[in-house]
């Protein structure tokens, strides 16, 4: 475990490190393993890794300064030729790229739900120990996910949620009675707050 921190930069909340500890079976969570490598979450990509010493920004200056460049994108019509627009999209979209990766800075991608949705893990700065919604890939929000109380859930509050809610589901059945209970706003699972925040 030390060994992983150290590579990271960080300290694991202490709930998910004894996750990793005592459980790390999989489940709902990606498993972090070491090899030739070093440690790594499966099915990551290296951007997952490389900055989760950077503490995990506030959600509006980010989206702010994401929405302003935004607008500095480089229109072709402006360009006398091509290839200049061509050059210049090319920088503006690395550095468009690079702030939307900065958006997630010290957050662990923890779960793929899949069309681009990932449930993330803060382990650096003021929101450390924090359960995220990146729900990017639809409407260019990230979201706190809500415990009972409306504070930012922590990852047993997230995972014991999902034990509890949605690892009994066994049947389609179980699986369409609760979804229509959820959708109606009855006994909604943490991981679906993020649709109401």
């Amino acid at each position: 475990m030390r060994q992983a921190e150290e590579q990271f930069g960080v300290v694991f909340p202490d709930d998910y490190r004894q996750y990793l500890l005592r459980v790390s079976a999989g489940g709902r969570v990606r498993t972090l393993r070491v090899d030739q490598r070093g440690w790594r979450w499966d099915g990551d990509q290296p951007v997952d890794r490389a900055n989760l010493h950077v503490p995990f920004p506030d959600h509006d200056t980010a989206l702010a300064a994401s929405e302003d460049l935004c607008l500095t994108e480089p229109q072709e019509g402006d360009y006398a030729s091509v290839a200049a627009y061509q050059a210049d999209h090319d920088a503006w979209l690395e550095t468009a790229d690079a702030a939307e990766d900065a958006r997630t800075s010290g957050a662990v991608p923890l779960c793929d739900d899949g069309c681009g949705f990932y449930t993330l893990l803060v382990v650096s700065g003021p929101m450390r120990g924090a359960m995220w919604f990146d729900g990017r890939a639809t409407c260019d929000r990230l979201s706190p996910l809500l415990n009972d109380d409306g504070q930012p859930a922590s990852f047993g509050e997230w995972y014991l949620d999902w034990l509890t809610r949605e690892e009994p589901l066994t049947t389609p059945e179980l699986r369409r009675a609760a979804s229509d209970r959820w959708h109606a706003g009855t006994d909604v699972p943490i991981w679906l707050r993020w649709f109401s925040s």
